[in-house]
C-alpha cells in the first residue's frame, strides 16, 4: 500500500478536502481509513465550506452552467421519474430539490455530483382541491436540511380566505411534521409560484383577500425558527389583480428582487429591488422593458428586438448583479444576460426548448453520502 496513507491525520484531510467529490468517492475504496475519513460528517461539512458555486441552468433533466459554454451539460435521471421530465423547485449547497404534480406528492432531494438520492415519504392528501409548492432550505441551528410544503386550498369557500396547510421534513429524521395553524399567514400561494431566497429565508409572492380586493405581499419562511414573515410590497404591486410577480433568487443574496409583468397595452415588465430588506420605502424601480405588439423594447438602452412572442421570463440575479432571462424570439427560447449596471442586454447563444427552467448556484460536495442510495443514470 502506498505510504501517503500513513501521512499525519491533519495533512490527509488538507489534500483530500481540496478534491472533487467524484474523485474522493473512488478514494472511498483505497482503505478503510480513507473510507472512514471521507464519510465523516465533520469532512464532509468541511469539503462543503471550501467548494465554490457555480451558477446553473436545469432544463429537461440537464444540468449546464450558462456562461461557460465549453462546459458540458449533465444528465440526471431519477427512478421516480424515469421518462419524465422533472422539476427542480430549489438548490441549496451541493443538494438539489426535485418535485413533480400540482400537488407535490412526490418529492426527491438528491445530489447530482455524486449521484445519490433520497426520496421523501408521500406527504398529506387533502380531500379538496389544491395546489403545493415546495422549498429545500437548511437549518444552521440544527446542522439539518428540510423542505416546507405549502399547500392552499383553491375551493372557494377557503380560497384566498384560509391559512395554508405547511408540512416541514427533517433530513436528519426521515419524517414530516404538520406546523400549527396560528403561525400561518392565511394567504394563498399560487401552485405555480417559485421560490426565491435571501439570506437564508425562502419567499413566495402570496395574496390574500382584504376589504373586497386582492392584496400582493411576499412571504418569507425561515427554516431555523419554522416561522412566517411578510415582506410588503411597493403599493402600486400590493393593490393590483392584473400583475405577475414573481421573486427571484439572487446570487449573493444581498437584497430582494421582484419581477412583475403587467396586463396592459403596452404590456410593461419591471425589475424592482429592495435594497434595505424589510423596509418597504427602500424599493427602487431598477429596470424596465416595453412590449408593444411583438416588440420587446428596453427604452434605457435604446434597443428593440422584434418577432418576441411573450414577455421575458427572469431566471435570477447572478453574484456579479447580471439579470438571466428567457426571451421567446421568433419562435426560439434564448437565454440573455441584463446587466444593469453598465448597461447591457446580450444574447448568451444558449437555446432552450424546455417548457420548464430552474437556475441557481450550486456547489458540488459529498451531502448525502452516507444516508442515500445511487441515482440511475
Amino acid at each position: 500500500m502506498s505510504d501517503t496513507v500513513f501521512l499525519p491525520h491533519e495533512i490527509l484531510t488538507e489534500i483530500l478536502r481540496r478534491l472533487l467529490p467524484k474523485t474522493l468517492l473512488r478514494f472511498t475504496t483505497v482503505c478503510k481509513s480513507w473510507r472512514s475519513l471521507i464519510t465523516h460528517p465533520s469532512f464532509i461539512s468541511l469539503h462543503h465550506r471550501h467548494s465554490p458555486s457555480f451558477l446553473h441552468l436545469q432544463f429537461s433533466n440537464r444540468f449546464i452552467l450558462p456562461h461557460r459554454h465549453h462546459h458540458p451539460s449533465t444528465t440526471l435521471r431519477l427512478p421516480s421519474f424515469p421518462h419524465h421530465d422533472y422539476h427542480v423547485v430549489s438548490f441549496c449547497n451541493g443538494l438539489v430539490c426535485v418535485a413533480y404534480g400540482e400537488q407535490c406528492q412526490s418529492i426527491i432531494v438528491c445530489n447530482p455530483c455524486i449521484r445519490r438520492f433520497v426520496t421523501l415519504p408521500t406527504p398529506l392528501h387533502y380531500p379538496c382541491y389544491y395546489t403545493s409548492n415546495v422549498a429545500l432550505g437548511f437549518d444552521s441551528s440544527q446542522c439539518d436540511y428540510k423542505v416546507v410544503r405549502i399547500s392552499c386550498m383553491v375551493d372557494d369557500e377557503r380560497f384566498g380566505l384560509s391559512a395554508p396547510e405547511v408540512e416541514v421534513f427533517s433530513l436528519a429524521t426521515g419524517s414530516w411534521r404538520t406546523l400549527d395553524h396560528d403561525i400561518t399567514p392565511v394567504c394563498y400561494v399560487a401552485g405555480d409560484t417559485p421560490p426565491g431566497f435571501h439570506d437564508g429565508l425562502v419567499h413566495w409572492v402570496a395574496k390574500r383577500y382584504v376589504a373586497g380586493g386582492w392584496y400582493n405581499f411576499v412571504l418569507s419562511f425561515h427554516f431555523e425558527g419554522e416561522i412566517f414573515g411578510e415582506v410588503m410590497l411597493p403599493e402600486s404591486l400590493a393593490r393590483t389583480s392584473w400583475v405577475m410577480i414573481k421573486v427571484i433568487g439572487g446570487g449573493n443574496e444581498k437584497s430582494l428582487t421582484v419581477y412583475a409583468v403587467d396586463g396592459g397595452s403596452p404590456c410593461s415588465c419591471n425589475i424592482w429591488v429592495m435594497k434595505e430588506y424589510g423596509e418597504v420605502e427602500s424599493w427602487n424601480k431598477a429596470f424596465s422593458f416595453l412590449m408593444s405588439g411583438f416588440c420587446l423594447e428596453v427604452p434605457s438602452l435604446g434597443m428593440m428586438l422584434t418577432d418576441v412572442e411573450i414577455p421575458p421570463m427572469e431566471l435570477c440575479v447572478t453574484c456579479s448583479g447580471e439579470v438571466l432571462l428567457l426571451v421567446d424570439v421568433a419562435g426560439r427560447r434564448c437565454l440573455y444576460s441584463l446587466d444593469i449596471k453598465n448597461k447591457s442586454f446580450t444574447d448568451l447563444q444558449i437555446e432552450i426548448g424546455a417548457r420548464f427552467v430552474y437556475s441557481g448556484y450550486y456547489a458540488e460536495s459529498l451531502l448525502l453520502l452516507n444516508i442515500a442510495s445511487a441515482v440511475v443514470y
